[in-house]
């Protein structure tokens, strides 16, 4: 498998409207890299050109070193499983997996071999005779990922490979996909609008926000480390305290109204200060830092917890809270926001 590298790629359509602006990341040996976005934000449009499938404007895509920019999508040794499947609804499952062979010139005994060992691997030995039409959606994305895979790509390009599956057999692909790519070892890049989704396969995940990278990290990284609000927001992130130079005392004091907040992180270039709703605690005794008063609004059953809206004399917040018995509206709770928790964002 290779290492994949993206430089400063752009893209226009007419020459003024900028698709992608000055995209650069890195998808090591074996790695599996999610790009993470909303509709139009680009994702589509950067796995396309990596692909060769479209031109870029500007930039270069280099495989193990190799700048591949201008090479043609088929000279480029790569695997591609889409959103619709794609399969010929014609030929049996062995004769689609085996196409990408017999388009190589493979002769038929390696083609035979090759496919019943991808077969075995994917779990569709037992499926080789049948037809598309007569398999369930998890069964064709089975199928488009083995032929994929069994000309042994450099590269795997998957763009939204389960948006057509619901949601208990998006689950169980998602683990399939995952369990698949540390077992072969493959480099994969994959694009998704679905964060959960991502979190839970990637090594790496890339969010995108009109046509630019707004963060490259860890899953870990991102979800408690968000850099700006875009990303905070995209991941979940309902609580947003506005930061100005008037309120910050220092570095790790802000005042907001008459209470002080305090940050583990350092808010010296902080604009937002944001925590999860789930990290807000209500009526905690005996603690006095970060904490203020408020009054429920409106409440929400969630089957594992509750989630209220609180408005208190410094905003508004959402908060998630696990326990047996539902709030009332109108009840006046105190608000605990744990300092480890509350994160500056510098944008």
């Amino acid at each position: 498998m290779a290492n994949l590298e993206v430089q400063n790629l752009a893209k226009s359509y007419d020459g003024k409207t900028k698709v992608l602006k000055d995209i650069s990341f890195a998808v090591n040996n074996g790695e599996l890299v999610s790009i993470l976005g909303p509709s139009g934000c680009g994702k589509t449009t950067t796995l396309r050109i990596i692909a060769g499938l479209i031109p870029e404007t500007a930039g270069q895509v280099l495989v193990n070193g190799k700048d591949i920019t201008k090479v043609p999508v088929y000279k480029r040794n790569f695997g591609m499983v889409f959103q619709s499947y794609a399969l010929f609804p014609h030929m049996n499952v062995f004769d689609n997996v085996a196409f990408g062979l017999k388009m190589r010139k493979f002769d038929k005994n390696t083609i035979k071999k090759k496919v019943t060992e991808m077969l075995a691997t994917t779990g569709l030995s037992q499926l080789a005779k049948q037809f598309p039409a007569q398999l369930s959606g998890g069964q064709q994305q089975r199928v488009s990922l083995a032929r994929a895979l069994v000309t042994n790509p450099e590269l795997l390009l998957m763009d939204e490979p389960l948006s057509n599956l619901d949601a208990k057999l998006r689950l169980k692909m998602r683990e399939e996909i995952r369990d698949l790519q540390q077992k072969l070892k493959m480099t994969v890049l994959f694009v998704t609008h679905d964060q959960q989704e991502c979190f839970a396969i990637s090594d790496k995940v890339l969010i995108m926000k009109q046509g630019r990278i707004d963060q490259f990290d860890t899953p870990q990284n991102i979800f408690h480390h968000p850099r700006t609000e875009y990303v905070a927001r995209f991941i979940g992130y309902d609580n947003f305290i506005t930061v100005t130079a008037a309120n910050r005392q220092d570095d790790h004091h802000i005042k907001v109204g008459d209470t002080v907040l305090t940050t583990v992180e350092p808010n010296q270039n902080a604009k937002v200060l944001t925590i999860r709703p789930e990290n807000i605690h209500l009526n905690l005794a005996d603690v006095s830092e970060n904490t203020f008063t408020g009054k429920i609004i409106s409440r929400e059953y969630l089957g594992q917890s509750f989630k209220y809206a609180i408005h208190s004399a410094i905003g508004d917040f959402q908060v998630e809270e696990a326990r047996q018995k539902m709030r009332s509206s109108g009840e006046e709770v105190t608000l605990t926001l744990p300092a480890k928790h509350l994160h500056p964002l510098s944008e």
